[in-house]
């Protein structure tokens, strides 16, 4: 069983809207494929809250895993698309999955050992969901791997956050201004190989992957070092939600014991698929 734990919200684009956050974008891919995923998170008792559920039920998730708050609405970001298809992300603060508690079920769901557990740092940044993380952390058995997407979103994280996600983390994702994040890119200036080496070795963190947009993607263990070539997506229509592709097949080729090769390739052909469709999560 894979668990996964974070927001899920609404993405409201300038002319439509869509189910996201990198959590649940993360588990909807990795249940497509077959794989038994278990998804926790909160909604408001709101209209979007009401819709979340259904999209829920539809895809055979077991709704009993979200917590409905009474006080808090549901999640949601404003996306403004920019020139040159970058986006701005508004991301409204205090809301249900801010609140997500560590209660019996998602207690029983960490102690029933599963093969890996899914988390970001977007939920940490009150002190209900990093109190959320540490229990994850403490709590799970030493057959469960933590795989970490870092996904640091402006005024949404702290120090704090950052240091006890690498704590946590035995496979961590990142892109490459994260890594710069890490590292005080006021210095001389470090190749990627050494930046992730470092974080790699400090943190005793078994994989790094380093995704570099157009430019492919790294990835950094113990014994390899890998390099990917990009894919080119066939249409960019935006690339919301392209990372979280990329991290759901990581994490399936992970899991299958696939070669690192093979891996990468399936990643990078999905995430430059997620980019020629409207939102991150195909029909």
């Amino acid at each position: 069983m894979i668990l996964v734990i974070g927001e899920i919200l609404f993405d409201i684009f300038p002319a439509y809207k869509r189910i996201g956050g990198a959590p649940f974008n993360f588990a909807f891919h990795l249940k497509q494929l077959g794989f038994p995923v278990r998804f926790i998170s909160r909604v408001g008792n709101d209209t979007h809250g009401r819709e979340i559920l259904a999209f829920l039920e539809k895809h055979s998730f077991d709704t009993g895993d979200i917590q409905l708050d009474p006080v808090h609405r549901t999640g949601i970001v404003d996306i403004e698309i920019e020139p040159g298809q970058d986006h701005r992300f508004n991301i409204v603060k205090n809301t249900a999955y801010d609140h997500i508690e560590y209660d019996s079920t998602v207690k029983d769901l960490v102690g029933g050992s599963p093969k890996l557990i899914y988390f970001g740092t977007l939920i940490q940044r009150t002190e209900t969901g990093f109190t959320l993380i540490e229990n994850l952390r403490m709590q799970k058995t030493a057959e469960t791997r933590l795989f970490c997407d870092l996904n640091l979103r402006p005024a949404c994280y702290s120090s704090k956050i950052i240091r006890a996600s690498l704590a946590a983390a035995d496979i961590l994702k990142l892109n490459r201004e994260e890594i710069l994040t890490l590292i005080d890119s006021q210095k001389a200036p470090v190749s990627d190989k050494r930046m992730a080496d470092r974080i790699r070795t400090e943190h005793f963190i078994d994989t790094i992957i380093l995704t570099l947009g157009d430019r492919g993607s790294l990835w950094f263990t113990k014994n390899q070092h890998y390099k990917s070539l990009p894919v080119k997506a066939r249409k960019i229509v935006d690339t919301v939600g392209a990372g979280d592709a990329y991290a759901a097949l990581s994490a399936a080729g992970i899991l299958l014991g696939l070669p690192l090769d093979k891996t990468v390739c399936m990643a990078e052909e999905f995430a430059a698929f997620i980019c020629s469709i409207k939102g991150a999560l195909p029909e």
